[in-house]
Parts: C-alpha cells; sequence; structure tokens
C-alpha cells in the first residue's frame, strides 16, 4: 500500500525522537554516520561533554568538525529533534523547503534563510548547520552520494558553478513535483527504484539550472504579502502598502522577476492548493475557497492550465 506525504514525513519524526531519546541509538547513529567518529569519541572525552553538548558547541570551540557519510542516496525530514551542529559530509546535500522556512549557519559567519519553495545544494566538505525546526515547518534533506550526483547532477551543473553551495530560488513546478514524487519513490520495493532515482534527480537538477534566478528582496515582500491577502490580493493593494503607484510597481515585479504580478500570485495560489490537495482532506470546492476562487471551476481551468493535471488527479498520484 502507498505511504501519504505526511504518513512518511511523521514515520520520519517518530524515528529521529527514538533515535534522540535513546542513548543507544544516539550513540550507534554517531558510529555509524560520522567518518570521523572515533577522533569525536576521543575529543568528547577530553572536554569532558556529552556527545549532545559537543555538537551543540560553537565549531570555534572544538579542533573537529564532524563529516557526515553515505554512498547511498536518501530522503529525511529535517525533525524537531534533531539538534543544530557545525558539520560537513562526503556526499551532495540538498534542501527544500516545501513549508515554512530553514535558516543555514556557515562557518564563515553568514547565514542563509530559506523560505517555501527554495532549494539548496550544498557541496561537500562546505561546513554548515541548520537551525532547529518547528511543527509548521516542512524541510526536506536529501543526501547525494558522490557517484550518483556525478551522473545526475554532475552532467548538468557547470563546473565553474561547483563552490561550496548553490542557491536555487524559484523552484518551478517539475521540479517541484520531483522532488515530492521522488520522496515518496524512496518508500517503495521495487527493481526499477535505482532507475527512478537516477531519473527524477536528473529531471530535477534540469529543471533548477533551467529557473532563472530573480531578486530576493521583491519576491519576499510578495510571499508575505500573498500569504496575508489570499483572498484579496491585487496589484493596486501591494502597490498602495509599498508606497508605491501600480505602474512602478508592476514594472519592478516584471524586471525583477520574469513574471507579472498575477502570474506570480497565480504560481503561490496553486502552490497553496497542492499543499492542501496533499496535506489535508478539504474537498476540492473548500480548497478552492480558501485560495481565493469564487468557484470551484475556475479553480480546476487554472489548477489544469498551470500543472497540467486535474487536483483530484496530483492528490491521487501524491496518496
Amino acid at each position: 500500500m502507498n505511504e501519504t506525504f505526511l504518513t512518511i514525513l511523521n514515520k520520519h519524526e517518530s524515528d529521529d525522537k527514538r533515535q534522540a531519546d535513546t542513548e543507544k541509538l544516539f550513540l550507534a547513529a554517531i558510529e555509524n554516520e560520522f567518518a570521523n567518529s572515533k577522533e569525536i569519541f576521543d575529543a568528547v572525552k577530553q572536554s569532558n561533554l556529552s556527545v549532545r553538548d559537543f555538537l551543540s558547541e560553537r565549531l570555534k570551540e572544538f579542533p573537529i568538525v564532524p563529516i557526515r557519510q553515505s554512498d547511498k542516496f536518501y530522503i529525511k525530514k529535517h525533525t524537531e529533534s534533531q539538534i543544530p551542529y557545525f558539520h560537513s559530509h562526503t556526499f551532495y546535500e540538498l534542501v527544500y523547503v516545501h513549508r515554512g522556512k530553514c535558516v543555514q549557519h556557515f562557518n564563515d559567519g553568514t547565514e542563509l534563510l530559506l523560505t517555501a519553495g527554495k532549494c539548496l545544494l550544498i557541496f561537500p566538505g562546505c561546513v554548515h548547520k541548520i537551525e532547529k525546526c518547528n511543527s509548521y515547518d516542512i524541510i526536506l534533506k536529501y543526501v547525494i552520494p558522490l557517484n550518483i550526483f556525478d551522473s545526475t547532477g554532475g552532467n548538468i551543473i557547470d563546473d565553474c558553478a561547483r563552490q561550496s553551495k548553490i542557491l536555487f530560488e524559484n523552484v518551478n513546478e517539475t521540479a517541484e513535483f520531483a522532488i515530492l514524487k521522488l520522496l515518496q519513490e524512496q518508500s517503495y520495493n521495487n527493481k526499477f527504484k535505482n532507475l527512478l532515482i537516477q531519473s527524477y534527480l536528473t529531471i530535477i537538477f534540469a529543471e533548477l539550472t533551467d529557473t532563472k534566478k530573480t531578486d530576493i528582496a521583491i519576491e519576499t515582500k510578495l510571499d508575505e504579502y500573498f500569504v496575508e491577502n489570499i483572498k484579496t490580493a491585487s496589484l493596486a493593494d501591494f502597490a498602495a502598502k509599498q508606497g508605491y503607484n501600480s505602474n512602478y510597481i508592476g514594472r519592478l515585479i516584471k524586471n525583477k522577476t520574469g513574471k507579472s504580478f498575477s502570474e506570480l500570485f497565480t504560481v503561490y495560489r496553486i502552490a497553496r492548493a497542492k499543499q492542501l490537495l496533499i496535506e489535508s482532506n478539504f474537498t476540492i470546492e473548500d480548497i478552492a475557497y480558501e485560495i481565493g476562487y469564487s468557484n470551484a471551476s475556475g479553480f480546476y481551468k487554472q489548477f489544469f492550465s498551470v500543472v497540467g493535471i486535474k487536483p483530484n488527479e496530483y492528490r491521487n498520484l501524491l496518496k
């Protein structure tokens, strides 16, 4: 039987909580998941701290940077049980924010805020930590071993772009669908699993690199406005709240994002609709009302025009 989106995420939460609450499991995870676990345990003994306290301390106070390792592809939700700590890894990590926000800190003192619909590709050797999340946040972490990355993203991402991280500010419809579908596919056990992983990752990287980066400031303001005014949003109202006339703010949005206000609003409403289709049992009519459509017919047409399938078909694909 197929696992639903929320069932998979809830299982990640319960598994991590059990591990965090059981000292034996917690220490075993450190030993198995870190390439330099022996050095970590030796440093812990010398510091007179527990392993948890050691990992939670600031990097500059300790000579050991924990290095996570994996030779297998997997996806995990960033759960409420996980503690923030500076680390690097031997694999590539793709972080996608489906809902809420994600704050990443780097050992050079910088930080990066990821809001819903944004993706961050973190390269091997990059030292970073991710802040604790809350129950509202849905942050997905894709662990991609070197050999799998080389045959998917490595064939697409330009070598000159390979530094320590790449921010993808706009995850388009195709990339998002592949990201969420891959989360579900990894729970299946069939002979095509590895092929599906390769195929979806290739689609994800191809779509991410093809998406034009946009201006963060104007998009952040638009995102905040859409959240608060999903049923009544208009260019005139947004412009008034920003202190500009409609013509000016309309041109600014188009120049910075490549899309009009109405196009961005449609993208936001459809994204919200997809969340409700996956995460709730609301009827299609209720979802249409929640995102500001006066009737379900208009919502059906808009959803099909943007996504390419009907709302109920989208729900059935991911449930």
